[in-house]
């Protein structure tokens, strides 16, 4: 691995370190605003940004010197042409928006200064056009990833992960339906999908710890309840956690991809498709190691939605713990006021009932106070409060002494072959089947559910449409429902599959 200064300068990171580093902050997130908005931007450009949002900024700056021999010392003194090694040009740009000669104490001056500033430290490059004294200002790579990472860890995106579980279902069902020469590509972006939304969740897994070990710092109840209503329940709780936990597309996707994902595996056709693709790409791999690649990405696909559940049930653990340790924390800090009044509640509670007749210190010591015993209605007053009725062991169920156990087995029989007649793998097929059209498809407003048992049996299919044996599979709608007869069931189309697809019975087929 390389150094990471032999890619970056030295002094890259010194303006994050200087007196002034909260302009210079803004200054960065001012220029990654100018490098998003324009395709190209010279210095009187990136100079216009600076004066229309840091007119504030740059008013309040002062003009000392050095700081400690800090990198602040004569950022903003008169200092035209004192650009690092590399920049030589930006010295003598007068006429074309350069530095050189002007009065700093301006804000197009202190503007100029910045962007000189920036330019020595590295976040950004000045090109001189070939055919002019005009200047254009680059931002290096490295600058721009850097950029990115500031204005995330300030400005920090609400994450979708769900957007991620669907993108990788839709990037594998798309290149299973159509298996041509993108495979690779699309296996890729469920690759690249997957790692996303792995470190997403493990870092709301971090976040969510990060907020639990901040609660011993909070000494106030403000303080707590601040950060615990605006910090932790808008950044974590409701933008993040809630939206993971109320829609299911994780464990309604993840059936489908692992099992294209087996598919794969089990086709050398297609892995030998997707390596000679992968060949073409790196071509210093070879057959097999281009192979082994393919499968690495598969397999990783596969173990990451295996074990989400270990790991979404550690963000459970981890924010029942948060909030139960703030309830506890908020409790401490009530009953520990150390004021006046707080210590007058722990005084009055120390108390015995006012009517109540033992002898107490406590009460004797304060006999002089005056305290008096006050009642008042209010719209609870005639509310009883519930009583908790005691369970007893509960008792095994006895049979009738004159039951007869032949009988009591023929209808258990009886019971168990009007299900197996009612709801059987063939009836549920058939049931399907029956209702398809000649293209074989079968939506939800199109279903006939006359009686009970036809919603049940729709029920069943719905739930058994993932299983191989079944003669027909599912497509899901973009939400919604529909109402059929007395029942409101979800926008679904029922498919027939091809003969070569499932391996049920021949007396189900169609």
């Amino acid at each position: 691995m390389r150094d990471l200064f032999e890619v970056v300068p030295e002094n890259l990171f010194s303006l994050l370190a200087a007196r002034h580093r909260a302009v210079y902050f803004r200054a960065l997130m001012v220029l990654r605003a100018c490098y998003q908005r324009e395709i190209t931007f010279r210095r009187a450009d990136l100079v216009a940004y600076l004066i229309s949002q840091m007119e504030r900024d740059l008013t309040d700056l002062t003009e000392d010197g050095d700081d400690d021999g800090d990198v602040d010392g004569g950022a903003l003194g008169n200092r035209a042409g004192a650009d690092g090694p590399g920049n030589a040009t930006n010295g003598g740009s007068d006429d074309n928006g350069g530095a050189g000669g002007m009065d700093e104490g301006t804000l197009s001056g202190r503007a100029h200064a910045l962007v000189r500033k920036l330019i020595e430290t590295g976040w950004l490059q000045a090109v001189t056009d070939g055919g002019g004294f005009d200047e254009t200002l680059i931002v290096p790579q490295y600058a721009s990833i850097l950029l990115d990472a500031l204005h995330s860890i300030v400005e920090p995106v609400q994450q979708r992960y769900n957007a991620f579980v669907y993108s990788v279902y839709s990037n594998l069902r798309t290149a299973n339906e159509e298996r041509d020469e993108f495979m690779l590509q699309a296996l890729q972006s469920a690759h690249d999908a997957t790692v996303a939304l792995r470190e997403n969740l493990r870092s709301l897994l971090h976040n969510i710890h990060t907020y639990y070990q901040n609660l011993h710092l909070r000494q106030e109840i403000r303080e707590l309840l601040a950060e615990h209503f605006d910090g932790y329940q808008l950044s974590v709780a409701i933008a993040t956690y809630h939206p993971l936990k109320t829609f299911d597309s994780v464990y309604r996707f993840r059936p489908r991809i692992l099992q294209i994902l087996r598919d794969w595996l089990a086709a050398p056709s297609l892995l030998h498709q997707m390596a000679a693709s992968l060949r073409q790409q790196r071509q210093e791999l070879d057959e097999l190691a281009a192979r082994a690649e393919i499968v690495r990405r598969i397999q990783f696909i596969a173990d990451t939605f295996e074990s989400l559940d270990d790991l979404l049930r550690e963000i459970d653990h981890r924010n029942a713990a948060y909030n139960r340790a703030s309830v506890e924390r908020l409790q401490y800090l009530l009953n520990s006021d150390r004021d006046i009044k707080g210590k007058l509640v722990q005084l009055l509670r120390a108390l015995p009932s006012l009517n109540e007749r033992t002898s107490s210190p406590l009460a004797a010591a304060m006999a002089e106070v005056p305290l008096y015993e006050v009642r008042y209605f209010d719209p609870d007053a005639l509310y009883t409060e519930p009583k908790r009725r005691q369970r007893g062991q509960p008792q095994p169920l006895r049979r009738p002494s004159q039951a007869d156990d032949a009988a009591f087995a023929a209808e258990a029989k009886e019971l168990l072959e009007r299900a197996n007649s009612l709801f059987s793998q063939e009836r549920i097929a058939q049931f399907i089947l029956s209702q398809m059209d000649e293209e074989g498809r079968l939506p939800a407003e199109a279903l006939r559910l006359p009686e009970w048992d036809d919603f049940v049996r729709t029920i069943v299919a719905v739930v058994r449409g993932d299983e191989p044996e079944m003669p027909y599979e599912i497509e899901w709608g973009h939400g919604g429902t529909v109402v059929v007869g007395s029942y409101r069931i979800p926008l679904v189309t029922f498919l027939r599959k091809e003969a070569a697809r499932w391996t049920g019975r021949a007396g189900t087929r169609r």
